[in-house]
């Protein structure tokens, strides 16, 4: 048995404790959880800092770490995705198919080894093709898969969704967690909604979705204008025939989401206040996930943060990829929403960060807070400020 004290520790699920004491056995099941009433017992191991539970990384791209450095930043998410798109392919004209899956693997490797050196115990990973399967069923982190379907041409609907049930049957087959999802509000037809949606093979389902990234997304349903009719034209899309709504990306498509969808809006970077009551009004068992490093690094802004604030059960984070990001850590993630708007406290971004991922993910018998018989991680972060604010130098070190 180890027992571990720092200056604070945040359960999540119970009230801070100041000089509290956890103790836990070989495996990192915890035994106890106790005010600190007698630190001078020589075994209590004391460090200085916060210490919470693994955190929960609710929304990555393991697929794309082979694209690290390499997509330009603040270029707007349409550049962005004609950069990542235009990279692929260069890549795999360049390549040959062995050496590329290679490369692929090697670096999906190198980001779940990061993950774990980060304190990140679990996560929500998106594929769209079979590279991550085999790290991911290695049982090191708690995975679930996101397949994305997408497609412009509402005759390919099913052609599409027979992609995504292919890859859907091949990560069950490797014991993958694993779950049929759309990718966008702008790259996915009303047709393929409902091949989506309608798909009952795998229950509880869960579902990811890229929800308002940015105002080029609204004004190209509004108006069928902006930035994305470049993205179309690029690549010679059937979206340059896109119908505009007159409303925006979320208040055009949502009413194809089943009321009883447990959905991860992800990024959310235009969401306002009417956007929020309408999700939670429509879908009761949504969650948000934020994304704020890769925000930044593609549109060089941020969601609105604290109009979440009321629904402090139902927001997550998460890094998105290397395509986007320059690091996988969550704390970096926690750094930087802090920075921007310190009112938010540690507290209760340690909670965005654990219990509520674990929470959506059904993780939360084992995962996402401290309490006695589960087995969550135990983070270390330090060094922390007087009230116990991050720091742009807090580091993360994985005690369990």
């Amino acid at each position: 048995m180890r027992k571990i004290c720092a200056d604070l520790i945040i359960p999540v699920s119970s009230a801070p404790l100041r000089n509290g004491v956890v103790a836990i056995d070989k495996d990192g099941t915890i035994l106890s959880i106790e005010e600190g009433n007698d630190l001078k017992d020589v075994s209590i191991e004391k460090f200085s800092g916060i210490i919470c539970p693994g955190f929960i990384n609710a929304h990555c791209h393991l697929e794309l770490s082979y694209m690290k450095g390499k997509i330009p930043e603040h270029t707007g998410i349409v550049q962005f995705l004609i950069n990542l798109i235009e990279y692929r392919n260069q890549r795999n004209q360049n390549a040959s198919g062995g050496i590329l899956a290679e490369e692929i693997n090697t670096a999906i490797r190198k980001a779940v080894a990061e993950m774990k050196t980060q304190g990140i115990a679990g996560v929500g990973d998106i594929s769209n093709d079979n590279y991550s399967f085999h790290v991911k069923s290695s049982g090191d982190l708690l995975f679930h898969t996101f397949i994305e379907s997408f497609g412009f041409d509402p005759l390919q609907a099913e052609s599409y969704f027979q992609k995504a049930l292919q890859l859907f049957q091949e990560a069950r087959a490797s014991g993958l967690s694993a779950s049929i999802t759309p990718h966008a509000p702008y790259s996915v037809t009303p047709e393929l909604f409902r091949q989506i949606f309608s798909f009952k093979a795998y229950h509880p389902a869960l579902f990811s979705y890229h929800n308002q990234e940015s105002d080029a997304e609204a004004a190209l349903f509004k108006s069928a204008q902006g930035d994305f009719m470049k993205l179309f034209h690029q690549f010679n899309l059937p979206g340059k025939t896109f119908l505009p709504t007159g409303k925006n990306s979320l208040h055009s498509v949502i009413d194809y989401f089943p009321p009883e969808s447990r959905m991860l809006f992800v990024h959310n970077t235009t969401t306002d206040a009417a956007d929020i009551e309408l999700i939670i009004s429509k879908l009761p068992e949504s969650y948000f996930c934020f994304c704020p490093n890769a925000n930044l690094y593609i549109e060089n802004t941020l969601p609105s943060f604290p109009l979440f604030k009321s629904y402090p059960d139902r927001t997550c984070v998460g890094t998105d990829s290397y395509a986007s990001n320059h690091q996988l850590s969550i704390l970096q993630e926690l750094i930087t929403i802090q920075q921007y708007f310190p009112s938010i406290a540690t507290a209760e971004l340690i909670r965005w960060a654990t219990l509520n991922g674990a929470n959506f993910y059904y993780w939360n018998k084992r995962l996402g807070s401290l309490e006695t018989g589960k087995k969550p991680g135990i983070n270390l972060i330090s060094p922390v400020g007087p009230a116990f604010e991050l720091l742009k130098d807090s580091s993360v070190t994985k005690l369990a």
